[in-house]
């Protein structure tokens, strides 16, 4: 065995001994109380448990991106016609401003969709730019 591959399998034992030495010491807090864990069973629970609940609400262009989504997943959806227009409508949510969101209408998304937002809820502001209603 020449020096290099001592010098190699000294470093890999000592990773190996640093590795199981953090699993250890993180097993023993848990098992003697030190650390609480909590497991949750999806993300969006966690996020509920986390953060406030006034803050927790979807991204205001979540709509056009399940729009856009739904032109590539359905079925009944024509994705060389219908991902461009979606693609455009996702595009001008995320580049206007908060509240300013265009009012173009849905290719995929029906009122059925938890996504869905009503055109009547959206308004016009007196600039003529449409915008979501709050």
């Amino acid at each position: 065995m020449d020096d290099f591959q001592k010098v190699y399998s000294r470093r890999l034992i000592r990773v190996c001994r640093g590795i199981a030495g953090v699993l250890l010491v993180g097993c023993v807090s848990v098992m003697t109380g030190l650390l609480d864990v909590h497991v949750y069973k999806n993300e969006v629970e966690y996020a509920r448990e986390t953060m406030a609940k006034d803050e927790f609400k979807p991204h205001r262009c979540n709509d056009r991106l399940a729009d856009m989504l739904e032109v590539i997943e359905a079925e009944d959806g024509n994705i060389w016609r219908d991902l461009r227009p979606s693609f455009r409508n996702w595009w001008a949510c995320m580049h206007s401003a908060e509240g300013g969101e265009p009012a173009m209408p849905y290719l995929m998304l029906t009122a059925k969709d938890k996504q869905y937002i009503d055109p009547a809820s959206r308004g016009v502001r007196e600039d003529g730019v449409p915008q979501l209603s709050t």
